[in-house]
């Protein structure tokens, strides 16, 4: 079949794209002079933008039609029609909806698009031409491996690429200049910290955390020991947390939570030593940059969501208990020992894990 134009709807957070990024360059490299058309959401939209796999990014925001919606129906069918010739003047050939939703494969399917693979999660897959059964979710393999098997229906064998995110020489000119900002030198010894991380679990977030106290405590000991700056990192629902572990610290550390974007985020891990991080975003930034990385799971799955592929640069910490992962179907199905799988991560075993990549 002859290809020319292909699009990847994927809707959901900053893992769930970078997930997709080994199944985009089994795609190029099989199709050497297709258009990969990527839509994602407004908040990843910065980190893809620039991207040289990408002929375009478009952006759906499914929260600002909701807004539009509350305000007029009309602006609403105003919108949808545009966004509907937008997509249909491209006429693709090729479309990888992720999105796990019926209503966008409806869409899809009305914009013209012939060929439409995907996974059919509780018969939402109705719409697809193609698609992978998903009655419980991913389990059991990395979600990256799940998206590499839709490629049978274009008869193609997958290669293992990892993550890929490329940033411009403007995003790294943004992070030194930040770096500068805050006294950071080139010779310096930096640990990018992220002690909340989970803002998309909203209230239940807490649950995806390590304790507040043990990344105080660990921070203090890469300072103390290790002579290291310690880098604060996080949105701006996570500003009290940060605050937090910077005044419990002795001595001084960079807090940048809240101040930078995405970019300038990416940009600053980039130029760090290691990362310290709960699961989500923030670590697969760092595994798409192949940075050192310490990772911390709790109700998530990791063989699921964690590292892939496995390197030496980057170190999981999971506990085994029967409860665990305590997430699954996309649904956390709460908690009654208050974070147990977390709080049995000790202080010191993640720092030995940083001294060892550290040194």
């Amino acid at each position: 079949m002859e290809v020319k134009k292909i699009l990847i709807f994927n809707p959901f957070g900053i893992g769930d794209v970078l997930f997709s990024m080994p199944l985009v360059r089994n795609l190029k490299e099989n199709f050497k002079d297709v258009s990969i058309i990527y839509l994602c959401n407004a908040r990843v939209y910065p980190l893809l933008k620039n991207h040289p796999l990408f002929s375009e990014v478009l952006i759906f925001e499914k929260d600002e039609w909701r807004e539009v919606l509350k305000i007029s129906k009309i602006v609403f069918l105003k919108k949808v029609f545009s966004f509907f010739w937008q997509i249909r003047k491209h006429k693709f050939d090729i479309v990888f909806d992720l999105s796990l939703n019926s209503q966008y494969g409806f869409f899809l399917k009305a914009c013209g698009i012939k060929k439409r693979i995907g996974f059919n999660f509780k018969n939402r897959g109705r719409f697809l031409t193609d698609k992978i059964d998903l009655p419980q979710g991913y389990s059991n393999k990395h979600v990256a491996r799940y998206h590499l098997e839709l490629l049978k229906f274009l008869n193609l064998s997958p290669k293992d690429y990892g993550f890929d995110l490329f940033l411009n020489n403007e995003t790294l000119s943004m992070a030194k200049e930040v770096f500068e900002k805050n006294g950071i030198k080139k010779e310096d010894k930096t640990v990018a910290v992220c002690p909340g991380s989970g803002d998309s679990w909203g209230d239940t977030a807490y649950f995806k955390r390590w304790p507040e106290e043990n990344f105080l405590e660990l921070c203090q000991k890469l300072q103390d020991e290790l002579k290291v700056k310690i880098i604060l990192f996080g949105s701006k629902s996570e500003e009290k947390l940060c605050e937090g572990i910077l005044q419990g610290l002795s001595q001084a550390a960079i807090n940048l939570c809240g101040k930078i974007g995405l970019e300038e985020f990416s940009g600053a891990i980039a130029l760090s030593s290691l990362m310290i991080t709960n699961d989500g975003g923030p670590f697969h930034i760092a595994q798409a940059l192949n940075k050192k990385a310490i990772v911390l799971f709790g109700p998530v799955d990791e063989k699921v969501y964690g590292a892939y592929p496995l390197t030496d640069n980057c170190t999981v910490f999971a506990k085994t208990i029967s409860c665990r992962p305590c997430y699954k179907s996309f649904r956390f199905s709460g908690c009654n020992l208050d974070r147990q799988c977390l709080r049995e991560i000790t202080v010191n075993e993640v720092f030995l894990a940083a001294k060892k990549l550290l040194l």
